[in-house]
């Protein structure tokens, strides 16, 4: 993709990159060369996917030539329950690239893995971990973003709750640029979170929160929830404010659905 390879000022990150005109799922083919011992740091990105995925099984919207697709192998050396805050470091990295780089756009985290501008999803991140026995053997981090994807290649029925960056900034945005930039801001990040945990990046997170302060409607395993977004905890728990002014931390496995509402 023209223009990484130039702006790309990582370490190790993305440094091993591999570029597919079609694949069925990059976190699938990021999956093939974790279980097979590959260095964490490799990228792979795709022009289409055939079978994209998103979370809870659901698909991702994967046209050719117009947006990013791309997965990243990890290895943390942090244990199964830490690594669950990792798509939120990815979420982090993407927003704080979107801010830098279109200063206007004002990118929002969605709680747990999306990225909202204007209240419309731009992006979705996807992590899946193999783990090796009662350890992280790896993490598959996969994003996509709407980044050269007009109005009218939209399906009818994401027209309303989707975006791309070109709609956002008006013009065409160079692709291989932005994937270069995720990989600048991501790479230390990520160093710090291991080193530390998540709890020194929540703060950085509250900032772009889009769900803090917003009515809310979730959809739990078992029973609904209503009430006021209230932050992200230090282990990544969205804080809901309840009618009865209690808070309640929900994590991302118990969260079907999350409806703001009216």
């Amino acid at each position: 993709m023209n223009g990484y390879f130039e702006q790309l000022k990582t370490a190790w990150l993305g440094r091993d990159v591999r570029f597919l005109q079609e694949t069925e799922s990059t976190n699938r083919d990021c999956d093939v060369a974790a279980a097979a011992g590959v260095t964490e740091g490799l990228v792979i990105c795709a022009e289409t996917q055939t079978a994209g995925r998103g979370r809870l099984g659901r698909t991702w919207f994967s046209p050719q030539h117009v947006n990013l697709y791309f997965s990243i192998l990890l290895r943390p050396a942090v244990d199964p329950v830490a690594a669950t805050t990792l798509p939120l470091v990815v979420g982090l990295a993407v927003a704080e690239t979107l801010m830098e780089s279109f200063p206007a756009l004002a990118p929002k985290i969605k709680w747990p893995n999306d990225i909202w501008i204007q209240g419309r999803k731009v992006c979705g991140i996807l992590c899946e971990m193999q783990l090796t026995g009662e350890r992280v053997g790896a993490v598959v981090a996969g994003v996509g973003i709407n980044v050269n994807l007009t109005r009218a290649l939209f399906p009818e029925e994401l027209r309303a709750s989707a975006t791309a960056l070109q709609q956002e900034v008006g013009h065409t945005v160079e692709r291989g640029v932005l994937l270069a930039s995720i990989m600048n801001h991501l790479e230390p990040l990520y160093c710090a979170w291991q080193q530390q945990g998540f709890a020194p990046l929540a703060e950085r997170i509250q900032r772009v929160d889009a769900l803090r302060g917003q009515p809310l409607r979730m959809h739990l395993v078992g029973n609904p929830v209503e009430g006021l977004g209230a932050g992200i905890q230090a282990d990544g728990a969205l804080l809901i404010r309840l009618s009865d002014r209690t808070l309640q931390a929900i994590y991302s496995g118990e969260a079907q659905t999350i409806r703001m509402l009216d």
